[in-house]
């Protein structure tokens, strides 16, 4: 009779061979394989949603080409075919026409969460909340600024059905202390906490804000801590890579533009990503120039950024970066929640891109500084001040 392997993955080591082969027909299974079938199973539905999805995703360069090549109606309505009509180029509200593919982003999530459970579900649920946490600080910087209920639901990303904060009861609230204290009984009560406590420290409108990003995106990274595995080593890759991004252009706009000094701006970052341990953040930000921090930087991300002289320059190649590692995900990640993962962030990049060519055409720009706002080309001219 076979004796059961070491590397078994549904039996102790210490188990009987006899035992083993007679009631537990697949616990001689390599861990590998057994983890591989575990995955099938788990992401079967997932996975055939996601592949079918993907389709709708259109090659970077054919994207490009909607920049010259057709009007902001045909590039949205080849994202999304069912997309109702928008009417004439020069009538279309920008606000509109992102709160409509927003809301087709939201629809595919709502289907790809269905065949999820546990870690999974609660990872996307997650990831999608970052939009809601847009209407969260429209709210704060609208009471702040004493501005009515009206005008700042004006401003309110329209979520339908996937919203969850309860915009008549926050927008009745009288001041910013009561906003806080009803905002921290929602979903997002510890990001409000923490950021209400920083706020109470440092009473500035920005720092407020940056909490509240720190915060999620601490949570982000704490969410992958309930997986292992190849789970674990996609969403490593692929969300980690993005907090390195969204650290970085944050460092850069903290110590450079906003003048913070290092303890502070370091104090502002999520304490996670891929390449970049939290005390290499700390060294960073000591630095005293743009190109300083550029050249210290791991290898591959300071070949990425050589030469940028500009935050909109890093941020754009940055963008180009997470888009190349989500096709690679969604390419190569098998069954996996971060192949869906990776869908939704692909989709989202190319909607922004198409928004930043309906508003780069109503503004009368060129088309090298369209292209430039949509993630494509060099360097766009004038505009940002070198740092």
């Amino acid at each position: 009779m076979r004796s059961v392997p070491v590397s078994c993955a549904k039996w102790p080591s210490s188990a009987s061979a006899r035992l083993c082969a007679r009631r537990w027909n697949w616990c001689s299974i390599p861990r590998g394989r057994s983890e591989m079938s575990g995955a099938v199973a788990r992401y079967a539905y997932l996975n055939a949603r996601v592949s079918g999805m993907a389709d709708r995703l259109l090659p970077a360069a054919e994207v490009e080409a909607l920049i010259e090549g057709s009007t902001p109606e045909q590039a949205a309505h080849a994202l999304i075919p069912d997309l109702a009509d928008l009417g004439q180029e020069a009538q279309v509200d920008p606000a509109f026409l992102e709160s409509a593919l927003l809301l087709a982003l939201l629809q595919e999530f709502s289907v790809l969460v269905r065949g999820t459970h546990g870690n999974a579900r609660d990872l996307l649920i997650y990831w999608i909340r970052r939009f809601e946490l847009a209407n969260l600080k429209a709210l704060l910087r609208g009471k702040v600024a004493g501005r009515s209920a009206a005008a700042i639901r004006a401003e309110l990303v329209r979520l339908g059905p996937f919203a969850t904060l309860p915009a008549d009861r926050l927008l009745a609230t009288e001041d910013l202390a009561e906003l806080l204290r009803q905002l921290e009984t929602t979903a997002y009560g510890s990001i409000v906490h923490q950021a209400r406590l920083a706020f109470e420290e440092q009473p500035e409108l920005f720092i407020l804000d940056a909490t509240l990003d720190q915060r999620y995106f601490t949570g982000l990274a704490r969410q992958l801590r309930g997986f292992d595995g190849k789970d674990r080593q996609l969403l490593n890759r692929l969300v980690g890579s993005y907090i390195d991004h969204v650290n970085l252009v944050w460092l850069l706009r903290y110590r450079y533009a906003y003048n913070l000094p290092p303890a502070q701006a370091f104090y502002l970052l999520a304490p996670a990503g891929h390449r970049i341990a939290a005390r290499e953040w700390l060294a960073l930000a000591d630095l005293g120039s743009m190109a300083e921090l550029i050249g210290a930087l791991p290898r591959t991300l300071a070949q990425l950024l050589e030469g940028a002289e500009t935050i909109s320059e890093v941020q754009r190649r940055l963008q180009r970066e997470t888009q190349s590692v989500a096709e690679s995900v969604l390419r190569d990640g098998g069954f996996s929640v971060a192949r869906a993962l990776a869908y939704l962030l692909l989709r989202e990049l190319q909607m922004q891109q198409l928004l930043a060519v309906l508003k780069g055409r109503q503004l009368g720009l060129d088309s090298a500084l369209i292209r430039f706002a949509a993630g494509f080309g060099g360097q766009g001219r004038g505009g940002e001040t070198r740092v």
